[in-house]
């Protein structure tokens, strides 16, 4: 059998991690010796960084280095009869194959693509407008697909609310994480214990966009302080939505001017990231819309206690191993902070239940469960 993955309109981020992830475990396991080849469709710039192995070949296309009209002209009308001619099956990572190819399995990503609400928050015309035309491709691509993966449960509940998907073969599949970001849980420690000039410091890892909700973070530690609690805060992730970078960095300045208990690192590359784990005394993670939030697993694996979101997705990864919140209430992220640091033995507790339950997630499984998913998919078609 020859699968292949198309990642023609692949990023960055989590979804190349992902991939790599997901091909360097193929690599490793003889369970996957019944696949012939894995063909790989991409630019250049996401070619480069897979490594190479015996069943795996890459190909990239002209349009697939230029700009987006290319690449959607070449993806209508020059695509298919190429992946016909390599292929059995078509993995489409993103979601968003708009060809005629068959069969496909597809993969949800992205809920901002459901969540509307956040649309009308950015209030921006062109990136409502971007998040509308990748919802279409997301459907047309889950319309002619034979199996669908999904990455959370909610992600799997919330698309077949929107969309038609009864006749499809449904699948969840996490993600898996890397060793690198395994810790081990410090003991807890009283917040009498900490000082104003020895604060127990807080981290939030994120990219700032308007539902990762940094500004209200900054709000409640500054509150906080002026409540007599020694703590501050950390922000790791550039700005990938300039309107947010400039609410955070005004509001930033409105509660620390002179830089005394927020310190915003910007984009720190993905293998450094683990560095600010271990400075960490607690984690704080706000977003309001995910998939499924891989810095949330990171930050469990850790061993540093969580504050978090309560919205959907993350309780059902976090379960009842933190301190939750609405993340678009400052006082409710005060309450669940000050209760948080109130109960060292408790969340020294749920830390270590964090660690226990990060175990189930395991790149190997991820990659075994996908790819025996995609060939159960073709065995049904032929």
């Amino acid at each position: 059998m020859r699968i292949g993955i198309d990642a023609s309109n692949l990023g960055g981020g989590g979804g190349i991690t992902h991939l790599k992830e997901i091909l360097i475990s193929v690599s490793n396991q003889p369970i996957f010796l019944d696949i012939d080849e894995i063909v790989l469709f991409s630019s250049d710039k996401i070619l480069n960084q897979i490594r190479d192995f015996g069943i795996l070949t890459k190909i990239t296309f002209p349009e697939f280095n230029k700009g987006i009209l290319e690449r959607v002209k070449f993806q209508m009308f020059g695509y298919d009869s190429e992946i016909t001619k390599r292929c059995d099956i078509l993995f489409s990572i993103s979601g968003d194959y708009i060809g005629n190819f068959s069969p496909v399995v597809g993969m949800s990503r992205n809920m901002l693509l459901y969540e509307r609400d956040i649309w009308w928050e950015i209030r921006k015309p062109k990136e409502i407008f971007r998040f509308w035309l990748n919802f279409l491709k997301q459907k047309r691509c889950f319309s002619n697909s034979s199996g669908i993966i999904f990455i959370s449960n909610y992600a799997k509940e919330y698309a077949n609310r929107v969309l038609s998907l009864s006749n499809k073969e449904q699948t969840v599949i996490y993600h898996g994480i890397s060793s690198i970001f395994k810790g081990s849980v410090q003991p807890q420690k009283a917040i009498d214990f900490y000082t104003f000039q020895k604060p127990f410091n807080f981290l939030y890892v994120s990219t700032v966009h308007v539902y990762k909700n940094q500004w209200n973070v900054v709000k409640a530690i500054s509150n906080l302080r002026k409540k007599g609690y020694p703590i501050t805060l950390t922000l790791v992730g550039g700005v990938i939505f300039e309107p947010a970078g400039s609410l955070l960095m005004k509001i930033i300045a409105q509660e620390d001017p002179t830089s005394e208990f927020i310190a915003y690192k910007g984009h720190i590359p993905y293998e450094e990231i683990s560095e600010s784990y271990k400075n960490a005394s607690g984690i704080i993670y706000a977003s309001n819309c995910e998939n499924m939030p891989n810095i949330l697993i990171e930050s469990m694996s850790s061993g540093v206690p969580i504050v978090c979101s309560d919205k959907s997705p993350m309780p059902e990864f976090l379960k009842g191993n933190g301190y939750y919140f609405n993340p678009k209430d400052v006082n409710s992220l005060e309450n669940s902070i000050q209760k948080f640091l109130a109960e060292p033995s408790q969340r020294q507790f749920m830390a270590i239940n964090n660690i226990d339950e990060v175990e189930k997630f395991s790149w190997d499984k991820t990659a075994e469960e996908t790819f025996r998913f995609i060939s159960n998919v073709y065995l049904k078609q032929n």
